[in-house]
This record gives C-alpha cells, sequence and structure tokens, in this order.
C-alpha cells in the first residue's frame, strides 16, 4: 500500500487556510465591508479602525492564498519539499501567533508546518528518494 506524502499538497493545504480566512474576514466583517462599500475605499482606515481591521483581516487571507500558490509551483516543479528553513519559520511565526491570539485559527499552520519540517527530515534519511524528481504530482 503507498503512503500518502502530504508533502505535496503543502502549497493546497495553505491555499485552503487562506480560502477559509478570506471567508472568515469577509463574515466577520460584513457591517464594515458594507460601509466600505458604501463610503469608498479612499482613507477608510483613517475613518474607523474595526473597517481597518476588516481589511486587514481580509488582506492576509488573499496573502496566505498567493504563498499557497508559490508554494504549491515550487512542489510541482522541484518535486520536493518546501525548505526546512520555511517549515521552521512557519512553525515559530505560528507559535507566536497562538501565544498572541490564543483563540484565532493560527494553530491551523501547525500541522502545515510539520508535515514540511518532517518531509526534508525524512528526506534526509532517505536520501535514495532525491532520484525521483522526474515523478510528476498533482
Amino acid at each position: 500500500m503507498k503512503r500518502v506524502k502530504f508533502w505535496k499538497y503543502s502549497g493546497i493545504f495553505l491555499i485552503v487556510t487562506g480560502i477559509l480566512h478570506t471567508i472568515a474576514a469577509i463574515a466577520l466583517g460584513k457591517e464594515a465591508f458594507s460601509g466600505i462599500i458604501r463610503d469608498g475605499l479612499y482613507g477608510l482606515t483613517a475613518i474607523d479602525y474595526e473597517r481597518s481591521f476588516a481589511i486587514w483581516f481580509f488582506v492576509c487571507g488573499i496573502s496566505v492564498i498567493l504563498l499557497g500558490q508559490v508554494l504549491h509551483h515550487y512542489i510541482k516543479k522541484e518535486q520536493k519539499p518546501a525548505p526546512l528553513s520555511f517549515g521552521y519559520s512557519l512553525l515559530i511565526f505560528t507559535i507566536f501567533g497562538c501565544i498572541v491570539e490564543p483563540g484565532s485559527g493560527f494553530w491551523l499552520f501547525i500541522p502545515q508546518a510539520l508535515i514540511i519540517i518532517f518531509a526534508n527530515k525524512k528526506r534526509r534519511q532517505n536520501p535514495g528518494t532525491a532520484g525521483q524528481q522526474n515523478k510528476r504530482i498533482i
């Protein structure tokens, strides 16, 4: 039985997380977005902190989607997990976010960071898998 290599889906996991974040931003900020649509975008952050929060919440979700797309492209092109340094950076960022905002969705990044870290550690333990770079994924 062939084991699933979750690292191949690291970019997809980030994209899904970004989509969930963006949906949450729209759902939680619907009153703020209604005001933004009604009053216009120019200078909106100077007017109201609630609107500013809604916009930044939305922008962060879009940023995670974009990062996921770049990661997915990298994985497809290189046929290997994201760099170990990215996994550790994501984990440190996530731990900080969980401490600062324990009730937030930052915890969603923990399994994603661990998938990247453990995939790299397995890869270093089994150097024979490096020669399988010509196989297509996804």
